[in-house]
């Protein structure tokens, strides 16, 4: 590995334990309030790795009971594929309060600097090792007045489409803990291009949801040979930044 996982951990093991990182909940929040009222102390921030998945309320509404209960824990998400699967589902998820949008973002949390890279690789657009077609969201969705048949709008899922300059933005900078919604490669449906960005920004560990399972153990055997320690966090699992499973969602997803 290019950095010493064991000294990071040592060194940050109070920060990593409240940092809570959620897999996907498609909609389903019950299981949060679960483990916030089993858990001896509370997370200083839950972190969504995509696919929140509301289209029916803004996200700050849907927060607000975690807001009156638990004061001191904050919020930070990248959107996941499902989170524009409509113009409102894009809205209603980034109507966010003062929820910490990570995606294209290192941000400093208790110490710890996480980055965040939303959204899946579509084939039409960029889907690594093959050439993107289009370099960024403006050039992908803003292709003049004529490109779009009667007037509609360009397909939502373009929001969620990852674009090579978010890579190029996120690949210059430095951070401990790299988030994203799709896998790396040590998954069946990985990708090598995550991996190329976690050892750019010399990252100790990675987590990722989008494929509703958790592989970590069969990751830890390939972690020397990655570069870092990628960590899965199944549907409505919750994993804290060591990597430890704090609640563990449905089987079968």
């Amino acid at each position: 590995m290019n950095r010493n996982m064991q000294a990071f951990d040592t060194e940050h093991a109070l920060a990593l334990s409240r940092l809570w990182f959620l897999g996907d909940v498609h909609g389903e929040f019950k299981h949060i309030a679960k483990a916030l009222l089993d858990a001896p102390e509370s997370p200083r921030w839950l972190i969504f790795l995509g696919d929140i998945d509301i289209d029916h309320k803004p996200f700050a509404e849907i927060l607000e009971p975690l807001r009156r209960n638990f004061s001191d824990t904050k919020i930070a998400f990248i959107y996941g594929n499902h989170d524009a699967d409509t113009y409102e589902h894009w809205q209603m998820l980034h109507e966010s309060g003062d929820a910490v949008a990570l995606h294209g973002q290192v941000i400093d949390l208790d110490g710890v600097k996480v980055a965040g890279l939303g959204g899946n690789f579509m084939g039409r657009i960029w889907s690594p090792p093959a050439q993107a077609s289009f370099q960024s969201k403006d050039k992908a969705m803003n292709r003049g007045p004529y490109k779009w048949r009667d007037g509609q709008r360009p397909n939502p899922s373009l929001h969620a489409a990852i674009y090579p300059n978010d890579f190029e933005h996120l690949s210059k900078q430095r951070a401990d803990i790299l988030v994203t919604h799709e896998a790396p490669s040590c998954h069946p449906y990985g990708f090598e291009a995550i991996d190329e960005l976690a050892r750019s920004m010399r990252v100790v560990r990675s987590f990722h949801g989008h494929q509703h399972d958790d592989r970590s153990e069969e990751y830890a055997l390939v972690r020397d040979k990655m570069g870092f320690d990628a960590k899965a966090v199944g549907y409505c699992s919750i994993k804290n930044g060591l990597g430890h499973l704090i609640h563990s969602g449905p089987k079968g997803w």
